[in-house]
């Protein structure tokens, strides 16, 4: 048996495709897993629903959201820390484990030989690195122990499980994902004559999600609630996080309610806070045209009309995301898919395939490069050799130059970035995904030309070959996390 985890911002769903049909390993009644942590001396590590029950009031402190958003970070409740990839490695066990009840309960009995892990179409290397790891942490250690097939774009995810409905043989469509913490758009082709079945054309991503719409009506709330109580309610953890469950539940009544009230206890009085869905639909406006005009960048790459704009994701829930992006592309049919689980069920299906035969033909989600030095001056920056959207597998290769006389080695450090310039300012604080230096003969005069050649496969192995004009090469290969 494998299974595909959509692990998000706000909620993880896992799901299965099996004998044919996308089926979702959740309880019955349950839409979503909280991907939330919270942990206290007396219950220790707990994770969803419970964990959310535990962390109200003065216990908001021991409890952390929206990990996925900040993947480099730590966090400390009741004097112990724990790493973003332990909070990750806890809640996917979590997950898991409730796939492998809900499985048995439905009489699917098989080992689990491996997942699918769903992420944000621009996560860097570092990011899916440890998604990957925390996923794989043993059980001895708390982990979920999993066997990662391999990692998956969301919005690919969601176009994968779009396509197994009927469909015309060549139908384009853009993916629009709006989830808790980010929006991506994939442009994706459906083509049985192609080897990969599924032709990704272009993916982009911009880090705005229902967390944003969550903390403008938060605002809103709170400035209002400071009115009428006379009281600086800023940095009170307790009302802050009755603020932010109010904002919350309010987002989701006026999905089907023109308005709402946000009720919130202050000191033993419950304030009442009216809002219709247009008051909330102007509070949320700039963030509604930063996906869009994203995703009209995309359109207009030089891709071709696309059949259809199909909205996945929780938030595409709400009445603005539809009517907004038909406002904006008028001679496009919007449809809203699915958008709790079709990233699910689309990272089950890859499951399925993974490591059977070609199934997508994606696109670098990045561009990879080095850093060097502009000739003869100490202005250093970095140039790129494969270029982001290339279409993989891409081989490029790039000459440069030594700076000195007589140089005995040069380093070529390979950087991974989202800039699609062919060179770019150099920023110190980057890390590179791939260090290797080349030894060089003795004699070697400044502005001899040396090359970088990268090599980027469908499976994410970077080759990175450097190499003089006398045939001395060094090569390194790292498997990127795919």
């Amino acid at each position: 048996m494998k299974i595909g985890i959509d692990f998000g911002t706000s909620f993880s769903l896992p799901a299965i495709y099996y004998l044919g049909t996308q089926k979702m390993l959740l309880p019955a009644g349950k839409y979503g897993i909280p991907s939330v942590f919270y942990y206290d001396s007396w219950d220790g590590v707990v994770i969803g629903e419970e964990a959310e029950d535990l962390g109200q009031g003065e216990n908001a402190i021991n409890l952390r959201r929206e990990i996925k958003l900040d993947l480099n970070s730590s966090f400390t409740a009741n004097g112990r820390t724990f790493t973003a990839k332990e909070i990750v490695g806890y809640i996917l066990k979590y997950v898991k484990d409730i796939a492998l009840n809900t499985a048995s309960e439905n009489l699917i009995n098989e080992t689990l030989d491996g997942v699918v892990l769903s992420v944000p179409a621009n996560f860097s290397h570092n990011e899916k690195q440890i998604i990957k790891e925390a996923a794989e942490i043993p059980e001895q250690n708390g982990g979920p122990g999993l066997r990662v097939l391999g990692l998956i774009k969301e919005p690919v995810a969601a176009a994968l499980s779009y396509f197994e409905e009927p469909l015309s043989d060549g139908t384009r469509i853009l993916v629009y994902d709006l989830g808790g913490g980010t929006c991506d758009v994939a442009i994706v082709e459906a083509n049985s004559s192609l080897v990969e079945k599924y032709d990704v054309k272009a993916t982009e991503t911009v880090r705005r999600g229902g967390k944003d719409w969550d903390l403008a009506l938060q605002n809103f709330i709170k400035d209002e609630l400071e009115r009428l109580t006379g009281q600086h309610i800023t940095g009170n953890v307790s009302y802050e996080d009755k603020i932010k469950r109010a904002a919350i539940s309010v987002k989701h009544r006026l999905t089907d309610s023109e308005r709402a009230r946000a009720k919130v206890e202050i000191d033993g009085r419950v304030y009442q806070v009216p809002i219709t869905r247009e008051k909330f639909e102007g509070l949320t406006r700039h963030l509604l045209d930063e996906t869009i005009n994203m995703t009209k960048r995309l359109l207009q790459g030089g891709y071709g009309n696309v059949d259809k704009i199909v909205c996945v994701g929780g938030s595409s829930n709400m009445p603005q995301i539809k009517a907004g992006l038909e406002k904006a592309f008028s001679n496009s049919e919007v449809q809203v898919y699915r958008p709790a689980s079709a990233i699910a069920f689309g990272a089950a299906i890859y499951a399925q395939n993974c490591g059977i035969r070609p199934f997508v033909q994606d696109v670098a989600a990045f561009s990879y490069g080095t850093d060097f030095y502009l000739s003869g001056t100490e202005i250093k920056k970095f140039g790129n050799v494969i270029i982001k959207g290339q279409k993989l597998p891409v081989t490029e290769e790039r000459g440069f130059a030594t700076r000195v006389d007589n140089a005995t080695c040069i380093s070529f450090d390979v950087y991974e970035s989202t800039v699609t310039d062919r060179d770019y300012p150099y920023d110190s604080s980057k890390k590179p995904v791939v260090k290797m230096t080349l030894e060089l003969p003795p004699g070697y005069p400044e502005g001899t030309k040396l090359f970088l050649k990268l090599t980027l496969s469908q499976d994410g192995l970077l080759e990175a070959t450097a190499r003089d004009l006398d045939g001395h090469t060094v090569t390194v290969r790292k498997k990127l996390v795919f």
